[in-house]
Formats: structure tokens, C-alpha cells, sequence
């Protein structure tokens, strides 16, 4: 990097120097399972069936298996299948096949059609439902890659990976709307695509000071940008409201802060507990321990599928250094001692156990933040991403040069010795940024309409289809009544909803809830043991908190999320006060020495 008359100038010296000993090296992005042509989604389409003859009972489920639900019968089918042995797949393909297979019919087994939510996934569901997530470095929970990356099928195999061109594997529900709902996803990582093999290139032309190229790969970030700004307006042609809200969401949720929906301790997966010996010594040896505390080793809470989930939308935040706080953090205003330490500043343990050993952190604790991403939600998504998608984020975080490049050009632009090419690379960030603004403007309007307004009026039908079930009263019986006792039959009386034993699973609008344990019940048992977990917590019923799938108290997590987008733009306007975002001070903007310098 030189100035004008050829020579080094000093910040441009040391921005070289600092560039070449701060920042890592990015492997190829086939080592990430990422192709340039169809990025985190796979190279060829997913398989539709599992080829091995062996896997026909988990095969033959799926075709019946929307059936099945509606008929009430999908428990009983699951409960006579056997368990097989997933050491039998032989290619990531596969594994991804039977993780997709698993996550449709467990989720529906917890919370069933017309039936009380299960607290227990069955042996033969969750032992190689564990293993093949083990293997795929997921979670055994629905999550963005099921259904969005490894669930659609090329209408015409050589055509596009596009809207006109994409049918869902499986649905819950059966439904179009929830279909489109997960094709809409699909495009919009297709459409981001070509993004990923030029924020890499972007990186090694910042690093040869190629300015010509970084400028092209801006351009096609931002096409790329602006392609899956169209796909996501295409949501409200074929998805409705109602029907995602009421009949497809409960199913993408999974067990983490469900405690209204009756897991208050999240699900047991039967048989899993040895298969933790592996995470810590602590779970090896449960000789010791009484049947409720066994009981409660057996517990994982885990999140439902979730946007945040999408690596494609984590890479740009990282490539473009999109900080991101713990929701309703003000950076330099807040202190993070000074955080409410509520399950969105800190997430409840994977396992409930780990909650009554105070200060203690569980092998699944979300990771530390390297660069950009201090947001404690955030930062544990990235668990349910595929292993090399994740890895992928990481080695980005330690290779991205393109936001402190950036901010040295915006120092440039300060001292008046800033040139038309750079200040066309400044511009073009700015409109990636923009456009990058313009997505999460475009999620919040969708989750407004999808969820929020939904919850706000209640389903059209008594709790939307799913389970309530009713309490009988009895009168007092008379003489009479116990002399024809054989020919009286006794009315039934609707009680009170708040005594309802239920799986009321929406509106979701409390942080937490007093749920209905069952007497007798393995949650009831664990609850008698360990009072202190606090399961009958109540929050005020005035709070009005809407919360995604994911579990998060989803509207001021998105927009602080688009906010702190916005706040990454370059202003190269007259320094005023009034240009400068109300979170981010002139003493709190960054040079390119201290985003550099502070990692």
C-alpha cells in the first residue's frame, strides 16, 4: 500500500506489518464442506431417500409419516420401531438424510398432535439421534441446517437452486405454507451464496493491495446482498401468518425455556446418559447417585431451529466486523457486571443439573468471543451450525482484515489524503452494510407479522389444534344418583383455564411461567429433590415478552441486532454529533490500530 508519489506512509506501513502479523490465514473452502457455487448448502442435492435397506423402518415412517401424526398414531408406530445401529451410514450424506429423519419425527413425538407434550424422547429416537448429531457436530435438536440446508430437492436437476425450482423433503405439518417457509430460506442462502468465496478474496486482495479486485468483490456481495433481500420479500406470497404461527412453529420449537409448554427441565433422552462419559468424568460413575439425581443428569435443554443459526448471515457479520453485544447492552454505558444475569444475558445450562452447582461452567458453555461477537445468544447458535461451518466462523474471526482496512481508509478520508479508488472502496462497504440493514429491517417486519401479531390474537380455534386436556367434575352424588347409579351419566364441567393440565405450547409471552407438573411424574420427582431449580417461578403476566423459536425474547434482540448493523457504516459526512449512532460516542469510535491492536 503506497501513497500517491509511490512511497509508504507511515499508517499505510503499519497497517501492512500489523495486517501480515495479526491476521491468519483462511483454508480452502472445501475444507469448511463449503462450495463456491452453492456455499453452506451442499454441492449436490440432498438425498431423498437412505439407500441401505436397513434403514427402511426410520424410511418408511417418513412416508407415512405426516399421516400418522394426524391420525394420533405416530407414538404408537415409534414405539415399536427398532433401534438401529447408525454406524451403518456411510457418507455425510447419509448422515445428514437420517439427522433430518430424527429431527422430524422426534420433534414429533415431544409435542404430538392433540396430545400432552412428552417429557421423554425413546431410546431407539434418542440414541442415534445423538450419535449422528455427535458425528455431524450438532446438536440432537431441530436446527436451520435440517430444514432449510439438507431439506430440498431440484425440481429439475441441472436447473438453479431457486424459488422456481425447490420442493421441501418434509414438512410437520404437511402444509404449502410451511414448505415455502423453509424454500424461502433455502434461496436466500443460495442467493448469499457467491458472498463467502469473495469475502476470502477480498481478504487476500486487501493483503496485495489489489484494490481493483476488492472492489469487485464488493460488487458481487452486494448483488448477492441484494438477491437475498428479494428472496426474503417473497416470504408473505405463500407462507400465512396464521398457519406458520399456530400450525408449523410449535414443531421447530425445542426444549430450552419451555416450561409452559410442560418441560420445565427440558427433555430426557433415554439411554444418551453414558454417551456423555466422553464430555466430563462428571457423568461417568452414576452408581452414587438416587434415582432423582439420575433422573436429572438425563435432562438436555436445548434451543429450537432459529435464524441465527444461518452461518451465511454470522459470515457477513464477521467478514464486515458487525459487533454485536448481549441484547439491551449499551457499549461504555453498561457494565457487563451490571447486566441483569437473565437466561437471555446467560443462558440456562444444557443440562439442569449444572444449574445448582453455582459457578461452575458446562462443557457446552457457549465460547468465548474473539472479534465481533459478544452476544451470549449469538455465540451459542453457532453450536447447532455443522462442525466445519462453525470452524469456518472461527478461523474468519482471526482472518478478517476488511473492517480495520476500512477504518484506515476512513482515517485517510479525515486527513484529506484519501483517493478516488479508496474512496470508492469505502462507499461500497458502506452499501454492502446497507444492504446487509435492509435484511434484518425486512426479518423484523416478517417476525412482527409472523409471531408478535399472532401471539397478540390468539388462535382461531381452542389453542390452535394442540392438546388441552379436560378435567372432569362430578357433583356430589344423591341417593338417587347412587341408586341409578348405572344409568347416570355425570356432566362434565369446563374449568378454569389456569387449572388446566395442558400442552399449551403459543403464545409464548412470559420469560417463564408456573407450569403444571404432573404428580408423580419424573419431573415431579426431580422437582421434590431439587426445589431450588425454582420451577414454579412466575413472571408478571403483564410482561410482554414474544420469543422466537430459539428461545430469545426475539424483537429487541432484532433490533439491536439490525441497529448495531447501521452502526458499522462510515460516515464520511462533517463530523457532527448528529452523525453519530445514539449507542456509538465520537470518543468511542474504533481506528484501524485499535480493532487491530485490542484482539
Amino acid at each position: 500500500m503506497t501513497d500517491s508519489d509511490g512511497v509508504w506512509g507511515p499508517a499505510a506501513l503499519s497497517f501492512h506489518v500489523l495486517t501480515m502479523e495479526h491476521f491468519a490465514t483462511m483454508r480452502p473452502l472445501e475444507y469448511y464442506d463449503i462450495s463456491v457455487k452453492t456455499g453452506f448448502l451442499p454441492s449436490t442435492a440432498p438425498l431423498r431417500r437412505l439407500p441401505d435397506e436397513y434403514f427402511s423402518p426410520w424410511e418408511d415412517m417418513m412416508d407415512d409419516y405426516n399421516g400418522l401424526l394426524l391420525a394420533g398414531k405416530l407414538r404408537e408406530k415409534i414405539h415399536k420401531m427398532p433401534l438401529l445401529d447408525h454406524t451403518r451410514l456411510k457418507s455425510v450424506e447419509e448422515y445428514r438424510r437420517a439427522f433430518l429423519i430424527l429431527c422430524m419425527v422426534s420433534h414429533s413425538y415431544v409435542w404430538g398432535k392433540h396430545e400432552p407434550t412428552s417429557e421423554t424422547l425413546p431410546y431407539n429416537l434418542a440414541i442415534p439421534w445423538t450419535s449422528v448429531a455427535e458425528h455431524l457436530g450438532l446438536c440432537p435438536v431441530v436446527c436451520h441446517a435440517a430444514v432449510v440446508l439438507w431439506n430440498y430437492r431440484l425440481l429439475d436437476h441441472e436447473g438453479p437452486i431457486d424459488l422456481s425450482n425447490l420442493a421441501a423433503l418434509a414438512t410437520y405439518s404437511g402444509s404449502l405454507d410451511e414448505a415455502w417457509f423453509y424454500l424461502i430460506t433455502t434461496a436466500i442462502e443460495s442467493s448469499g451464496a457467491p458472498c463467502l468465496s469473495q469475502i476470502t478474496y477480498a481478504i487476500e486482495n486487501i493483503r496485495s493491495e489489489n484494490y481493483t479486485g476488492l472492489l469487485e468483490n464488493f460488487k458481487v456481495i452486494h448483488t448477492g446482498l441484494e438477491n437475498m433481500n428479494n428472496d426474503m420479500q417473497r416470504m408473505y406470497e405463500k407462507c400465512d401468518p396464521y398457519v406458520f404461527y399456530w400450525k408449523i412453529r410449535p414443531y421447530l420449537a425445542g426444549w430450552e425455556n419451555m416450561a409452559e409448554a410442560g418441560l420445565p427441565l427440558g427433555l430426557i433422552y433415554e439411554g444418551v446418559e453414558n454417551l456423555w462419559s466422553a464430555q466430563t468424568d462428571e457423568y461417568a460413575d452414576m452408581s452414587h447417585l438416587d434415582e432423582a439425581e439420575r433422573l436429572l443428569s438425563q435432562y438436555r435443554r436445548y434451543a429450537g431451529g432459529s435464524a441465527a443459526q444461518s452461518s451465511l448471515i454470522a459470515a457477513l457479520d464477521v467478514a464486515f466486523g458487525v459487533e454485536h453485544h448481549r441484547t439491551g447492552e449499551k457499549p461504555s454505558f453498561i457494565k457487563p457486571s451490571d447486566l441483569p444475569s437473565d437466561r437471555y444475558t446467560k443462558l440456562p445450562a444444557t443440562n439442569p443439573a449444572d444449574d445448582i452447582k453455582q459457578g461452575t461452567e458446562t462443557p457446552r458453555t457457549p465460547p468465548q468471543f474473539k472479534r465481533t461477537n459478544k452476544n451470549t445468544f449469538l455465540r451459542a447458535m453457532r453450536k447447532y451450525m455443522p462442525r466445519p461451518h462453525r470452524e469456518f466462523l472461527e478461523d474468519l474471526e482471526e482472518a478478517s482484515n476488511i473492517r480495520p482496512f476500512i477504518l484506515l481508509l476512513e482515517e485517510k478520508y479525515r486527513n484529506g489524503n484519501i483517493s478516488d479508488q479508496e474512496l470508492a472502496i469505502v462507499n461500497a462497504y458502506n452499501d454492502c452494510l446497507h444492504q446487509l440493514k435492509l435484511f434484518r429491517d425486512k426479518h423484523v417486519q416478517i417476525v412482527t407479522l409472523y409471531i408478535v401479531n399472532q401471539a397478540r390474537k390468539g388462535p382461531n380455534i381452542p389453542n390452535a389444534g394442540f392438546a388441552m386436556a379436560k378435567q372432569e367434575t362430578t357433583p356430589t352424588p344423591t341417593d338417587d344418583d347412587k341408586t341409578n347409579s348405572t344409568n347416570v351419566t355425570p356432566p362434565v364441567t369446563e374449568i378454569p383455564t389456569k387449572n388446566r393440565v395442558h400442552n399449551d405450547l403459543y403464545p409464548q409471552t412470559q420469560l417463564g411461567t408456573s407450569p403444571n407438573i404432573r404428580k408423580d411424574s419424573r419431573t415431579d420427582k426431580v422437582y421434590q429433590k431439587f426445589p431450588q431449580l425454582g420451577l414454579a417461578r412466575k413472571l408478571d403476566a403483564d410482561a410482554k415478552v414474544v420469543r422466537g423459536t430459539g428461545g430469545t425474547n426475539v424483537m429487541p434482540f432484532l433490533k439491536q441486532s439490525r441497529d448495531e448493523t447501521a452502526d458499522m457504516k462510515i460516515s464520511l459526512g462533517p463530523e457532527k454529533s448528529t452523525d453519530v449512532s445514539p449507542t456509538v460516542t465520537n470518543e468511542e469510535k474504533q481506528t484501524w490500530s485499535d480493532w487491530i491492536l485490542r484482539r
